[in-house]
């Protein structure tokens, strides 16, 4: 570095004059800029000393209606007219929207599912991307945020006064050299920060309390913020600015100039706008890639609208557009001297006499009232690509019109300054405006500022869903933003339940940050699960595709489940286990037809299924090992030596596998020692039962145990599947759906009935695991417990989720929905969702309404239906209109439905639309024509590409309006349709389709 001479300080004054005279003639960018650096973790400060801080406004956590809305705009009223009604106080209310911005919006909410989806092996890479493609045609990206400014005249001019002496005397005290090309650490006028504190978090607070779910940035996501509002094409996801506490960029230093220039925080003004603008005319200006035009509000309507008119009328132009309320405290002050002026000139004009009244009035609401008279200024900008000045000309004019029709407003594109005006709409970029300044009461100022659009409680989810006007609506079933996870769904069929179901299923599989699939059972009938099992088949390696599985479950031997089964090792049940072990007990000893068992039964049950375990247990009668019934023990017993002879029992086989270390051969094992259905048939008739319950007598005039045999013996008649060992075996599947539609049959008594104690089968057989903790391992013999300590450490980590799919099944059976409640009282304590899906809300129990976080509504029903969701569920009356009027069934866009959730930020009740786009229609599809032509395709030619070629030829996500069309035509042409022509259909179909794949891999339609 080259020595400095006695030129370099008179070099370095005409540079500073050079320098001033640019920021004041406003010659660079920089100098429309007015922050300077940071003063806390919250607060920015400008260069006149003002202190900044930036609200992100998320949006409203409710349905807004004109109650709502009264509200709303009454409590941020009153929020903010004590502070605007003082000196000193400005708030900017910002919002942007552009459609061309969504698409790396929706990419960053699904970036952790796709991470998911990537670490678990899943080949999801057609799903996410055509998520982030086809829900942006519907969608568009919005940012709302509110700025305060607090400005040195908050101060007396007394306070001003002591302000900057004592700044001087610390300047001079502490020998501090002039923060040139650097940020002034010192900028800040320290009597403003109470009373600036004070007004963020009053505002808030009163923000927060009126269901307006609002976050305090922090500095650096504020100037981040700003950044993007101005380039945003040149601002990464990632971009941080250099504030004070940041590591300082090397660039050049002068130690030796008296200045700290090379050694400080770069200006904050260049990090905001980080390239130059070029003013191509009087109204065009070019900022990075982009051309800007301004748009400012003259003449503010008589008539106020809100402003959701005015976002209404932009949404069919589909322009970017993005509008700035600059709201300052003081407005009887801008009037002053122009009504002074006018009551002398009054007799000259009928205007200037109508300004003085107006004056006067204003004077009048601001004495009297409690409102606040505040400088309204707004300023709007719209934008295209670089180079395409016609496209900004249309957007332009079709913003103007938006806004003069907004209640008869009158607007302007020409300010004198290009680059000001465009300023003016920039988010915290100043706290002037060159836009028209006009006075008027705050709470009509409020009545038209931005704060009813949709928030979600969820900044990230795998399932995005949207606002019917198109605000993306992000949703993570499971996640910590609720305390339980139990979901309430339900419609008449044909309203997108079981569609919704898989993608919130689905979801819960692609969670940010979990190492392995979740634990999901889902409880089916039909097959309206199978298409999210293939799909997450199809997408993991073949090596893992063991985790998933569809069973469709017999009443045959084959498909026999023992519910008496217990842990590996365990002689005995866990708690939860024998809970559930008394309630199907009771449930089979319960009279066909009848609601309850016979008083003593559900006790009794228990005492059976004590003393059954305790007959078999290694100091009872346990059952001897047989040889030639399990050909693969037998093997590995031959193979590790074991010696046995006829007093050998099944336990001590199984231990022996185990601790040899074949873990799945010593389960196989401990079926065969476990007790069946039919010891209980037998132990209820030993001495300990019958000194209890022998005097007892059932109403029928039986004896009470011998009442409970003969049904516990005409159920080991009626139910194969219960009176064997465990034949049927899940293994090591994860996410797994038992399709009941064979065994859980509707009608009389006997079909309900076995459609309960189905129903009981399943939830054991698919999550008897979840329910596993710690505790339990002092119960476990000490050698099998290092095995469970393992399991149930993974099992406690893992996500579960229950779902009960046409609960309405269920409505005569007590002792499933007496579980089903166990399982939602104790949900959260072994982190376990609970999903019902059904037809009707008179489905669900009271007890499992109250208790449900989640409820989604797709179909809205009749009148009755209607009203008793809204009482039931405390429904707003906007939000039973909305039920009655905007809750449908699937349509083109989705299928739109009423939601509510219990977050940890309260009640949010929202209208949202479920939007799939046609692959991933094509993925849950269950109609059977739909599901044997994905399937077979997926054998053609792969599932991804299968279903891609799907979604070019059948957007709609089916063919069944085509089979139906084709089975038309064919039955006039033959007069009758045999069985099966359907599927005979479905097989040409595939020919046609595999025939043009091809000759055309990118085929959009099937030759005629």
């Amino acid at each position: 570095m080259r020595d400095r001479t006695f030129v370099d300080p008179l070099l370095d004054s005409i540079d500073a004059i050079l320098s001033w005279f640019s920021t004041e003639l406003k010659q660079t960018t920089e100098s429309y800029c007015d922050l300077e650096t940071a003063d806390d973790p919250n607060t920015l400060v400008a260069r006149d000393g003002s202190l900044i801080s930036v609200i992100r406004i998320y949006g409203v956590t409710k349905l807004i209606g004109q109650e709502e809305f009264d509200t709303i705009h009454a409590g941020i009223t009153q929020s903010l007219q004590a502070t605007l009604k003082r000196p000193g106080h400005v708030v900017q209310v910002y919002f942007a929207y552009d459609r061309d911005e969504v698409k790396p919006e929706i990419e960053e909410i699904l970036s952790p599912a796709r991470a998911t989806a990537k670490r678990l092996r899943l080949d999801l890479d057609d799903l996410f991307a055509e998520r982030a493609n086809y829900i942006s045609r519907f969608c568009a990206h919005e940012e709302l945020y509110f700025v305060l400014w607090t400005r040195p005249y908050a101060l007396t001019s007394e306070q001003l006064k002591r302000a900057s002496k004592d700044k001087l005397a610390f300047i001079r005290e502490h020998k501090i050299p002039p923060f040139k090309n650097g940020q002034n650490l010192i900028a800040a006028i320290p009597d403003l920060r109470e009373s600036h504190a004070s007004f963020v978090r009053s505002v808030v607070t009163d923000l927060n309390g009126l269901n307006v779910y609002c976050e305090l940035l922090e500095v650096h996501d504020a100037v981040y913020a700003a950044r993007y509002s101005a380039d945003p094409d040149f601002t990464a996801k990632d971009w941080r600015p250099v504030l004070p506490g940041d590591k300082i960029p090397l660039h050049e230093a002068k130690p030796s100039a008296g200045e700290l220039s090379g050694l400080m925080y770069p200006p904050l003004a260049r990090q905001v706008f980080p390239r130059d603008a070029v003013i191509m005319d009087l109204r065009t200006l070019r900022a990075g890639d982009r051309i800007y035009t301004p748009v400012f509000i003259d003449l503010f309507p008589q008539d106020i609208k809100s402003f959701i008119t005015l976002f209404g009328r932009t949404l069919p132009t589909r322009i970017p557009w993005r509008i700035s309320f600059l709201i300052e405290s003081g407005g009887m002050a801008t009037l002053r001297f122009r009504s002074v002026m006018a009551a002398i000139l009054s007799f000259t004009s009928a205007q200037n006499g109508l300004m003085h009244d107006a004056a006067k009035l204003l004077r009048d609401i601001e004495v009297n009232t409690d409102d606040a008279v505040v400088k309204l200024q707004v300023s709007l900008a719209t934008w295209a690509p670089e180079g395409n000045i016609r496209l900004l000309r249309t957007r332009t004019a079709e913003l103007a019109k938006a806004v003069e029709g907004w209640g008869t407003c009158e607007v302007s594109e020409v300010c004198g300054d290009v680059f000001a005006g465009v300023a003016s709409s920039l988010l915290g970029f100043s706290a002037n405006s060159v836009a028209t300044a006009s006075v008027a009461p705050l709470s009509d100022v409020v009545y038209m500022l931005p704060f009813t659009r949709p928030a979600s409680a969820w900044e990230y989810g795998a399932l995005l869903l949207r606002s019917p006007d198109g605000k993306p609506w992000p949703y993570q079933p499971g996640s910590a933003q609720q305390t339980t996870w139990i979901d309430l769904m339900y419609a008449r069929p044909g309203s997108g339940k079981s569609v919704l179901s898989n993608a919130i299923n689905l979801a819960l599989c692609l969670s940010g940050g979990i190492m392995r699939l979740p634990r999901i059972a889902i409880i089916d009938i039909g097959p309206s699960s199978s298409g999210l099992i293939s799909l997450l088949k199809e997408a993991l390696p073949e090596e893992q595709r063991h985790f998933v599985a569809y069973h469709r479950l017999r009443m045959t031997p084959d498909y026999s489940v023992n519910p008496f089964d217990t842990q590996l090792g365990c002689r005995f049940p866990s708690p939860q286990e024998r809970s559930f072990l008394v309630n199907f007990v009771t449930l089979l000893a319960t009279p066909l037809g009848a609601e309850r068992p016979y008083d003593g039964i559900s006790d009794m049950a228990g005492l059976v299924v004590d003393e059954m375990y305790k007959h078999l247990a290694d100091a009872g009668k346990a059952h001897p090992f047989t040889q030639g019934i399990e050909p693969l023990v037998d093997d590995i017993l031959s193979e590790i030596g074991f010696v046995f002879d006829e007093r050998t029992t099944w336990w001590e086989v199984t231990d022996a596998l185990f601790l040899a270390g074949f873990h799945h051969q010593a389960m196989l094992a401990q079926r065969y020692a476990m007790p069946l259905l039919a010891d209980a048939a037998a132990i209820c008739r030993t001495q300990v039962i019958e000194d209890l319950y022998g005097q007892v007598r059932a109403p029928t005039g039986e004896p009470l145990i011998q009442a409970f045999s003969r049904m516990i013996s005409s159920a080991v008649r009626e139910y194969p599947i219960l009176s064997n060992i465990t034949k049927f075996d899940i293994g090591d599947a994860r996410v797994v759906s038992l399709d009941l539609d064979e065994v859980a049959k509707s009608g009389g008594d006997a079909a309900e009935r076995q459609t309960a104690v189905m129903y009981m089968l399943a939830r054991y057989t698919l999550a008897r695991h979840y329910y596993l903790t710690e505790d339990a391992l002092g119960d476990i013999p000490e050698a099998y417990r290092e095995y469970h300590r393992q399991r149930i450490a993974e099992i406690r980590e893992d996500a579960k989720r229950i779902v009960y799919d046409e609960f309405h099944r269920t409505s005569k059976a007590r002792a499933v929905r007496d579980q089903v409640i166990l399982d939602m009282r104790e949900g959260r304590k072994w982190n376990v969702q609970i999903a019902l899906i059904s037809q009707s809300l008179d489905d669900f129990d009271p007890v499992m309404v109250e208790f449900a976080t989640s409820i989604f509504i797709m179909d809205a029903g009749p009148e009755q239906a209607i009203r008793r969701s809204t009482e039931i569920f405390g429904l707003s009356e906007t939000a039973r209109i909305a039920l009655k009027t905007r809750v449908h069934g699937p349509r083109e866009g989705g299928a739109t439905f009423l939601a509510q959730f219990s977050t940890k930020h309260g009640m949010n009740t929202q209208l949202l639309t479920n939007t799939l786009g046609p692959i991933e229609l094509w993925a849950f599809s269950t109609t059977a024509e739909d599901a044997r032509l994905r399937n077979r395709l997926y054998q053609k030619i792969g599932p991804k590409e299968a279903r891609r070629l799907l979604a070019n030829l059948f957007p709609s996500g089916s063919v069944k309006k085509l089979i139906e069309t084709r089975l038309a035509v064919l039955k006039e042409q033959q007069g009758v349709i045999e069985e099966g022509a359907g599927l005979s259909v479905v097989d040409q179909l595939l020919e046609e389709i595999i025939e043009a794949y091809s000759q055309n891999p990118d085929v959009k339609s099937l030759p005629r």
